[in-house]
């Protein structure tokens, strides 16, 4: 059978999931707390919530303390529309408390590294009907709730080392009824995960909830033998659509480490015994470096697959996991407005590394700036049929309707759909780095730059240019002990990226700024970073590694043969002084200069009496050269450096006067 017809027989494949799904609806449970009592009925033993500090709950005690919960709430005078915030820390513990909460209500999650004012400006938006609080324990939620006389329910740990908390209400009206919450009202309520400063608040419905968790069945063909291995913050988008619900609406279980933030691989994939995980990047990273230090790492755990999101993971990354593993590591797309819409599968199911895999049918498309539908190949911004969304951000009509439009929800993302169908994203719309007529992706340049043995992360972002619009500068945290320059972080670049993506200034910096959620925000990298002083490339370090380059690449064309020997000469020393003498003469200026030039006007014939404008030079490629020189002599230039001869001999004798 050929690749293409593969792909056509997956796709007839998915369209008959999400139509046999659609014929569901009508008969299999419509509310998470229905989903769940449905699998305690099936499988009352099975383990729900295992975890290495207590003992496993299974399905039928998870439901008793659900119906306690209820109860509990439903006594008190909290009806099916309260909005009950969980300001538990813990991921068990706040795993359980959400889950037992949006069977009644609707779930707040709280980060508990949230501050004070934080937490204050959240719950004044939401005006929740009470908050839900270790007894005895300060917390920011808890001296909130006091100082705007919100209702705390107190929550106190369940003895003999079980999972489960023990709710006490304050009553706050008359009983209401046990009944079930509305399909189409908020299961929970998120904080935004994207790169805005100020989070937006996000609905996700029960019917969203269930409709998210049969994607990722099917995807990942989860059964209730599936175990996953939750390492995310409970209180977010990733794991409550990804790592904590589907695998409990499927049956499954969800394993919690001790610690998520140490990466243990006996306790996580030993112990524990998960199927799966699902995390970003910067944990796969640390499962790498941790499996090689056990030579068995592939043969000690029980994993049918790895999911990547979050962000874009690095090639270097997803083949290490794999190597390391053993099994595919699986990367998908979706957002906290929208959970999953598009995945990779495990073998033998379609999955093409480097993309987000393909999308539930009938549920994306990818549109230019007028509104219209691309053809395959082209990149444009991803639109998601509204029916796949939440509702609507809370208390912001005017952000709604600029999200949404002729019923699909505008994303912000830049993506493209390939000719087999799978969805690549390129970068956050509001990202994208404009740099003349050169659209850059900025995740490109932090790839390239993670390439580099000595860097830990990286984020590119557009600083304002006075000719171009936009230039590219990059922030950099350097791993441990580094004492690598920019000047040679851009070196590196240059063997990877076109020199018009090789950032104008690398800044290194102890941490990225990053949000509530953990995702590094570069819309703020350009303000706090805009007093910082120049790079080292431009100041007198520069030097040696600027005529160490130009050497270089003169020894390459003198000596065609030997390019492989002049690719391991040494780097010199950072803080190195090279002598006026050592500088390279006006003939071999010539030659840089013509190189450039060449590379610009993409003509090979040329000579150094030949004039810019005449060989097909324009303004923008005059911002280009301008750039260039810059970067080459690293002296300044007037914005009339080419309004007298324009030629490459005229130049070469303005910058050696």
């Amino acid at each position: 059978m050929s690749e293409l017809s593969v792909d056509a027989s997956h796709r007839l494949d998915a369209d008959r999931s999400a139509a046999a799904f659609e014929q569901r609806q009508s008969t299999e449970p419509r509310t998470i707390g229905a989903a769940i009592r449905a699998n305690a009925e099936l499988r009352p033993e099975a383990p729900a919530f295992v975890g290495t500090d207590f003992a496993p709950l299974s399905y039928r005690e998870l439901q008793r303390q659900i119906d306690e919960a209820r109860t509990c709430l439903r006594q008190a005078g909290f009806d099916r529309n309260a909005r009950i915030a969980v300001g538990i820390a813990g991921s068990a513990d706040a795993a359980w408390t959400i889950v037992a909460v949006t069977c009644s209500a609707a779930a707040v999650p709280l980060d508990p590294k949230l501050t004070v004012a934080e937490v204050e400006r959240c719950l004044l938006i939401l005006r929740p009907s009470a908050v839900i609080a270790l007894r005895g324990v300060a917390s920011a939620a808890r001296r909130v709730a006091e100082q705007h006389r919100i209702p705390i329910i107190d929550a106190s740990p369940a003895q003999n080392g079980a999972l489960g908390l023990e709710l006490t209400a304050p009553r706050i009206g008359p009983a209401c009824p046990l009944d079930e919450p509305d399909p189409d009202a908020p299961a929970f309520i998120l904080h935004t995960s994207g790169t805005t400063v100020e989070p937006n608040l996000v609905p996700f419905s029960h019917r969203n909830v269930l409709a998210s968790a049969e994607r990722v069945r099917t995807w990942f063909g989860l059964t209730p033998q599936d175990r996953c291995l939750n390492v995310s913050p409970v209180y977010y988008s990733h794991a409550l659509t990804t790592t904590v619900l589907p695998p409990l609406l499927t049956g499954g279980g969800v394993a919690f480490p001790a610690n998520p933030l140490n990466v243990d691989l006996a306790e996580w994939f030993g112990r524990l015994r998960p199927t799966w995980y699902s995390a970003g990047p910067t944990l796969h990273l640390a499962v790498i470096e941790k499996a090689q230090l056990r030579p068995d790492a592939r043969s000690e755990h029980h994993l049918r697959f790895i999911s990547s999101a979050g962000a874009k993971i690095p090639k270097e990354v997803h083949d290490g996991v794999e190597s390391a593993l053993g099994v595919a590591v699986l990367e998908h797309y979706g957002s906290s407005e929208t959970a999953q819409i598009a995945s990779n599968m495990p073998p033998p199911g379609p999955r093409k590394p480097g993309t987000c895999g393909i999308p539930w049918p009938d549920t994306i498309k990818i549109v230019g700036p007028d509104g219209r539908q691309v053809p395959m190949g082209e990149q444009g911004e991803i639109l998601v049929n509204r029916r796949d969304v939440m509702s609507g951000y809370l208390n912001a009509p005017e952000l709604n309707r600029s999200a949404f439009i002729d019923g699909w929800y505008r994303t912000g993302d830049i993506g493209s759909l390939d000719a087999e169908g799978f969805l690549s994203l390129h970068a956050r719309k509001r990202e994208m780095i404009n740099r003349g007529a050169e659209k850059i992706a900025p995740i490109e340049i932090d790839h390239a730059l993670m390439r580099h043995p000595e860097v830990a992360e990286a984020a590119a972002y557009g600083v304002p240019h006075a000719r171009l619009g936009e230039d590219v500068a990059a922030a950099v945290v350097l791993r441990p002990g580094s004492k690598i320059q920019p000047a040679e972080l851009r070196e590196f670049l240059g063997e990877q990226l076109a020199n018009f993506k090789i950032p104008r200034r690398i800044t290194i910096v102890d941490r990225l700024p990053k949000g509530i959620t953990g995702k590094m925000q570069r819309t703020r990298l350009n303000g706090l970073l805009s007093r910082e002083p120049p790079a080292p490339e431009a100041g007198p370090h520069a030097e040696p590694f600027r005529f160490w380059r130009r050497l270089k690449q003169f020894a390459t064309r003198a000596l065609p043969g030997r390019s492989s020997a002049v690719d391991h000469w040494p780097k010199p020393n950072a803080g190195a002084i090279i002598s006026e003498k050592s500088v390279p003469s006006d003939g071999d200026l010539h030659a840089e200069l013509l190189q450039v030039w060449k590379r610009l006007l993409k003509v090979e014939k040329l000579s150094i009496d030949d004039d810019f404008f005449e060989k097909g030079g324009n303004s923008l490629l005059v911002m280009d050269l301008h750039i260039e020189i810059e970067r080459l002599t690293a002296k300044p230039l007037p914005e009339s450096f080419l309004s007298g001869d324009s030629t490459i001999r005229a130049l070469a004798k303005a910058l050696s006067s």
